[in-house]
């Protein structure tokens, strides 16, 4: 099983492991997910990214507007982001249909990976971390209360 994101998940043939084989060889697609091509021009490579959110960083995928007949002078293309479906969840950068369809129409998509799934830092592992690790500050009463006097009633 295998693909990439310019081409539909299949299942492959490859050689390279065995004895006497060339190193590095290509891999013989035997089937495909799909029958449909997407033409050259039209497929939107992801790039990684990664950006900061409360819990540390959160990771995604960028894919830029990709149409071989049309171009834009915008500063920036409008953008969708997606989030996939959790907490188990996790977006790849394999072929996806939906997110070619709209980079061909001129958007940008963010695939955002985030912190409840299983990706590089899973989100209980940080989680944890950020509970178990010592208070910054160890003063015991950083905010002692101006009013010392347990009275609240200044008219005994």
């Amino acid at each position: 099983m295998g693909g990439a994101p310019d081409t539909p998940a299949g299942v492959y043939a490859w050689q390279g492991l065995k004895a006497g084989a060339a190193k590095g060889g290509a891999a013989a697609m035997l089937a495909c997910s799909t029958t449909q091509v997407v033409p050259d021009g039209y497929v939107s490579v992801p790039k990684v990214v990664e950006f900061p959110c409360p819990l540390g960083t959160a990771y995604g995928y960028y894919y830029p507007p990709a149409n071989a007949e049309c171009a834009s002078s915008e500063a920036a293309p409008p953008l969708l982001v997606k989030a996939h479906g959790g907490p188990t969840g996790a977006t790849s950068n394999g072929f996806n249909p939906s997110i070619q369809y709209f980079t061909s129409r001129g958007f940008a998509v963010l695939d955002v990976d985030y912190g409840g799934s299983p990706g590089p830092e899973p989100y209980r592992t940080r989680t944890l971390t950020l509970t178990t690790d010592p208070d910054p500050d160890p003063d015991p009463d950083p905010d002692p209360d101006p009013n010392p006097n347990p009275n609240p009633n200044p008219n005994p």
